[in-house]
């Protein structure tokens, strides 16, 4: 076909008006971590584990302190980050059901779908839905995705725990150590560890990272909505040897232990524990070197997809959002892991940097809820009115301002509700807790049966009962 100069011309003007037709202000560019702490990032006090990229982040960016997902496991939590919704209301209350996320969300508009919805170029690069790590990593694929939250999606197959390098095991899972299958191995919940010997770019985080920058550059001329998921710090706890140096395993600092911990924390709060794991002191130091370490690995990932950004001068137009699926447990109250309605185990880090806006810390209450219509109002875009999430704009714009009194955690077993002094945790079996959050952050005095608290536990369970409404 001879080349046209008017045809030419006119498909110029197309893409132009493509680019224009996008109805957002700005880009975004969404980071999520599976099971990060985020009290082991320095940006939030960590002394030891150092996240530079992460903090660096957070310096320039809105940081909120007070951030808590609505349900402190993987499946649930995304669902209910993707949605907007409460984990109840879109019927995702364990992993097993995160294939329900389509049918249940119906013709409402996910995140980034609603994004996509008003003409922004929407991809997905690994977990951001739930994938079963390291399952759905070493068999590359999609895991309980969402497919019209996306133009495109792109997976990461890796070794995971059969990767090459020194590795150990720190806790009494049965595990199959068969490379040729993908489930039912027993490496989901097991505080395996690999040192490689390589560089680190076989690995799943790597991998995303490089597609990520790809994706910067072939995308810079149009309006996208980028979400990276980072597999680590999940189990198995894999990086490069560099990654675990600074962290030798005797210089480890556990928390403290406190006589008589549990013994005003119901049956049903008792979460997963280094008794019933089987971990030694010396076990549950090496897992803080191996978590530190992936932390670390995650976190050098995420700066080399951040120095695209800026190289390609994206940070000018773009929302940089850095947040976790919930918290974990690394010893406090001789807790390990997630699953848990404590503070550990539910507070997560949240970081966003707005292009023009000065840094700040906002201390105000947050949910993961809260996520999806906030950047729809940054970005000028309609907030969807069923969404139970609230935008956080005010508090980003305003000192002192708050956009909620109160935020709740839901699981099988009871549910959580924080406001800006207590945490109560209501449990199924009709058990409490109640922890004055002020006097005591750490969470070791339950004041559900002390008679002068009694007043506020009574309007606590009135709280709770009307989130549940």
């Amino acid at each position: 076909m001879p080349f046209r100069p008017w045809l030419a011309g006119i498909l110029v003007a197309l893409a132009a008006s493509s680019l224009s037709a996008a109805d957002g202000k700005y880009n975004v560019l969404f980071i999520i971590s599976d099971d990060l702490s985020a009290q082991s990032l320095s940006c939030y006090g960590h002394r030891e584990c150092q996240s530079p990229n992460i903090d660096a982040l957070a310096k320039r960016g809105v940081k909120f302190t007070r951030t808590y997902c609505q349900y402190p496991v993987c499946g649930p939590s995304r669902a209910a980050l993707m949605s907007g919704l409460h984990t109840s209301t879109i019927g995702v209350m364990n992993n097993r059901q995160s294939h329900n996320f389509t049918k249940n969300l119906g013709d409402r508009a996910s995140m980034s779908q609603h994004f996509r919805n008003h003409g922004y170029y929407a991809a997905r690069v690994s977990k951001i839905y739930h994938m079963r790590i390291p399952g759905d990593i070493t068999a590359g694929v999609d895991g309980d995705d969402h497919a019209a939250s996306w133009d495109e999606r792109f997976n990461c197959q890796a070794p995971e725990w059969h990767s090459a390098g020194e590795a150990a095991v720190y806790s009494n899972e049965k595990l199959k150590k068969d490379p040729s299958k993908h489930y039912g191995l027993g490496f989901g919940t097991a505080f395996y560890a690999v040192k490689t010997s390589t560089d680190g770019s076989e690995q799943a985080d790597h991998q995303a990272a490089d597609k990520a920058i790809e994706l910067l550059r072939d995308h810079q001329d149009e309006r996208f909505f980028l979400a990276v998921g980072m597999v680590r710090p999940h189990v198995p706890l894999v990086a490069p040897a560099k990654f675990f140096a600074p962290y030798p395993a005797e210089k480890m600092k556990l928390p403290a232990k406190i006589d008589g911990d549990w013994s005003d924390i119901p049956k049903a709060g008792i979460s997963r524990n280094s008794k019933a794991t089987g971990m030694t002191r010396d076990d549950q130091q090496q897992t803080l070197t191996a978590y530190f370490a992936s932390v670390a690995y995650m976190d050098h990932q995420v700066g080399r997809i951040l120095d695209e950004l800026k190289r390609l001068g994206l940070d000018k137009n773009t929302i940089v959002v850095f947040t976790a699926d919930h918290g974990y447990h690394l010893g406090e109250h001789d807790f390990w892991q997630k699953m848990s309605l404590h503070e550990e185990s539910t507070h997560i880090p949240l970081i966003i940097a707005i292009p023009g806006q000065q840094p700040k810390v906002v201390d105000a209450l947050a949910g993961q809820i809260d996520i999806y219509p906030t950047l729809a109002d940054l970005c000028g875009l309609e907030v969807p009115d069923y969404l139970q999430g609230v935008s956080q704009t005010a508090a980003i714009n305003t000192p002192g301002a708050t956009a909620r009194e109160e935020i709740m955690c839901e699981m099988n077993k009871g549910k959580l509700l924080r406001t800006d002094r207590y945490a109560y945790i209501q449990y199924k079996d009709g058990s409490e807790e109640l922890y004055d959050m002020q006097t005591d952050p750490h969470q070791y005095t339950n004041l559900a049966q002390d008679l002068a608290s009694q007043d506020d536990l009574v309007k606590l369970r009135q709280q709770l009962k009307q989130q549940t409404k």
